[in-house]
């Protein structure tokens, strides 16, 4: 109950809840020039939030940025959160169909394949709001990583974690039983290691950390990205706003 409400109160203080309460007062009020400012105001706020070049300077703002994988020590532990990497849903059960950060899964594969890392951990456990998923994310990613040449004995799995906090605490104490005093790399959305990071470094984890799932591009000017808005930002803005006001909570709350 607590997941679903967070859910839907969380919504009106991000891009699509703002638009939507625009225009809700637009509709209801009956002065009519305040309706039509609030309609004004939800265009030029749409307009400002579906800009290529704006969204791309909030992702480049807040994304921590990459690290050349050449540059990348070796690390004993490589640990993978999970989030949005496999379409588990989706039928049929015996086929792994990629989600849309599945790109933290091949960082990874190719860290461990170039020796960077020894062995993967992946946290992260399903969360059952309307009915039982058809597969858990989580195998999907430690078969595809199987079959993509990562060792079977070398992947371990971590599968009660529901938010990032509990990832950290999760890890924490399976690294300090089976892997204390070895080296550590954290691997997830350069949008979302922010919080990562500050939740491995507050339950006393060092972690170095590996971006992947990289939404923003290298800086351009051209002049359509200037002045044409697309659809497609709504929804990164969305993701951005919902990644920012997560980390304002856990930061409130003392998670890192």
């Amino acid at each position: 109950m607590f997941y679903i409400a967070s859910k839907f109160l969380s919504f009106f203080v991000m891009p699509m809840g703002i638009l939507c309460l625009l225009l809700i007062y637009a509709i209801s009020t009956k002065n009519r020039t305040k309706s039509k400012k609030a309609v004004i105001l939800a265009f030029i706020f749409l307009y400002i939030i579906g800009n290529s070049f704006l969204s791309n300077e909030l992702f480049l703002w807040w994304e921590v940025p990459p690290t050349s994988i050449n540059k990348v020590k070796q690390h004993d532990i490589g640990i993978v959160l999970t989030g949005g990497t496999i379409n588990e849903d989706k039928l049929p059960i015996e086929n792994i169909f990629l989600g849309g950060s599945a790109d933290r899964m091949g960082q990874a594969i190719e860290l461990y394949k170039k020796g960077k890392i020894k062995k993967i951990l992946i946290s992260g456990g399903g969360i059952e709001v309307l009915g039982q998923t058809q597969k858990l994310e989580i195998d999907e990613m430690a078969k595809y990583m199987i079959i993509s040449g990562v060792a079977k004995e070398d992947i371990f799995l971590e599968k009660n974690a529901q938010n990032t906090r509990q990832n950290a605490l999760n890890c924490s104490k399976i690294l300090n039983k089976h892997f204390a005093n070895q080296t550590y790399l954290l691997i997830s959305s350069g949008f979302h290691l922010r919080r990562a990071r500050g939740c491995f470094a507050k339950v006393g984890l060092k972690v170095d950390c590996f971006g992947a799932d990289y939404i923003s591009h290298e800086r351009n000017f051209y002049w359509y990205n200037l002045v044409l808005p697309r659809e497609g930002n709504l929804g990164l803005v969305q993701l951005l706003f919902r990644e920012v006001i997560g980390y304002s909570t856990y930061k409130i709350m003392g998670w890192i």
